[in-house]
């Protein structure tokens, strides 16, 4: 039996200086869009100084039993 544990979206951001930064969400909606996630990229770079978008990450969860 497959049973779906979640979702996550790693955030990559990028400082002036070259280094990365990642922001982790654990628990997000079932099947985000690519406008939706790319969204929360955006809020997360308005809020931060001197940083811009490297990219995000997706990663759905599955627990496959007998």
């Amino acid at each position: 039996m497959i049973q779906k544990i979640g979702n996550k979206l790693q955030v990559q951001l990028e400082k002036a200086d070259g280094k990365k930064q990642n922001v982790n969400f654990s628990h997000v909606i079932d099947a985000p869009t690519e406008e939706q996630a790319l969204a929360l990229g955006d809020i997360l770079v308005s809020l931060s100084k001197d940083k811009q978008l490297d990219g995000i990450v997706l990663t759905e969860q599955s627990r496959i039993t007998k």
